[in-house]
């Protein structure tokens, strides 16, 4: 469901650092330029770290090709990203 204030791009990011919080990744998408409005990583309950993916809304739709292109095997704290367009966004879309 789209909230109000226009289209959101939906991201799926792998190869997260595991010990990267989520205010870090946050923080290092909005330095690239570009505005999150929701993120998610995926945290194993019993270590307390994150598997290496998850999940980033963006403001603006139209802001997804270029997030793609442009944090696409960016590097942070060590560990080249892995970015794609969240699959489940097209699933949303009638």
């Amino acid at each position: 469901m789209l909230k109000k204030g226009g289209p959101m791009a939906r991201l799926f990011l792998t190869n997260i650092p595991c010990d990267c919080e989520d205010n870090e990744l946050r923080s290092w998408i909005e330095a690239q330029g570009f505005d999150v409005d929701s993120m998610r990583t995926v945290r194993d309950l019993v270590a307390g770290v994150s598997p290496a993916f998850g999940y980033v809304s963006l403001r603006g739709g139209s802001a997804n090709a270029d997030a793609v292109k442009l944090l696409d095997g960016q590097q942070l704290k060590g560990r080249r990203l892995q970015v794609r367009k969240d699959w489940r966004d097209e699933r949303h879309r009638t």
